[in-house]
Parts: C-alpha cells; structure tokens; sequence
C-alpha cells in the first residue's frame, strides 16, 4: 500500500496528500482514528436503540461490526493492522475506545437483557472485549481465516455473554 495508491484511490493527487499527511504512518493513523470513532459511534447507537432482550442478541451488536472491518482483503487488512500497532498514542486510543464500548455493552445487558443474572466485575468489563480483540488480531495477523466464519462469530458471542451469567 503506497501514497500513490492511496491519492490515487481517494480521487486526490499525491501533493495534495501530503499537503494533509506528513507520510504514510499519519495517513494510517489517521484512517485507524477515524475508522474507530466511526465504529464506537455506530456501535454506542446500535447499544442505545436496541430493543433485543437477550444477552446474546445486545452482545452481537458488538460483536458483529468488530469483526466487518476485519472481513474480505486479508493482506491489506493485516498489513495495516500491522502498520497500526505500532503507530505512536495508537493503542492507548484504541485502549480507551475498548474501555468506553465495554462500559456501553455492560450497561446495555444489565439493563435491557431478561436473561442476565449479573452485572460482571471491573476485572471481567476490562477483560471480555479485549479477549475478543485478541482472538480477532490473532486470526487476522496469523492468517487463521476464522474472521467472517458464522462459527468463530458465535463463539466470540457466547464468551462475551457468559460474563453475565452465574
């Protein structure tokens, strides 16, 4: 993935690029920015709207849209992955991020779900999405081709939703 490609595909010359951009690793960091204030957007207002009432049901409205970006095009997917871990203040952003989506999700299920029988602990809140977000940068960056498969899907679902169970 080179500037040219990136100007070239957003329909900009590559002066006007970096008129924006330093480099390549501003123009990654600030698509990997926009691309998850966009999602925990999406995600808090799909929390925030639902009228599902099942643990499982409110848990996928996580779920689903984490794995999407993650979907079709593996080698560009992993190569800016790759690229985005090690980009400056990237990861603390994506820490908070987490942190705020899994307040949202908690309070969601306690509050809406029939079958949720506890609200979990803090050390349970910090661990059930960042649990997910490892299975999914696992499979993406060790080419694991689960990512897009209904079954890895459903197992991530059922392990988040069974922190709110006895």
């Amino acid at each position: 993935m080179t500037t040219n490609h990136v100007a070239e595909r957003a329909g900009f010359s590559v002066g006007t690029l970096y008129r924006y951009f330093s480099g390549k690793s501003s123009l990654f960091k600030a698509m990997a920015l926009h691309e998850m204030e966009r999602q925990e957007r999406n995600i808090c207002a799909a929390l925030a709207a639902t009228d599902a009432t099942l643990t499982a049901d409110i848990v996928r409205l996580v779920i689903r849209p984490t794995l999407q970006p993650f979907e079709g095009r593996s080698a560009v997917r992993r190569a800016l992955l790759r690229a985005a871990l090690n980009l400056p203040g990237l990861p603390e952003h994506f820490d908070r991020m987490i942190t705020r989506v899994s307040r949202a999700l908690v309070d969601t299920v306690v509050a809406k779900a029939t079958d949720c029988a506890r609200r979990p602990s803090p050390e349970a809140e910090f661990v059930m999405l960042r649990a997910v977000i490892g299975s999914i940068r696992s499979d993406v960056l060790f080419g694991g081709r689960r990512v897009g498969q209904r079954d890895f899907e459903e197992t991530l679902i059922g392990m988040v939703a069974s922190f709110f169970k006895k």
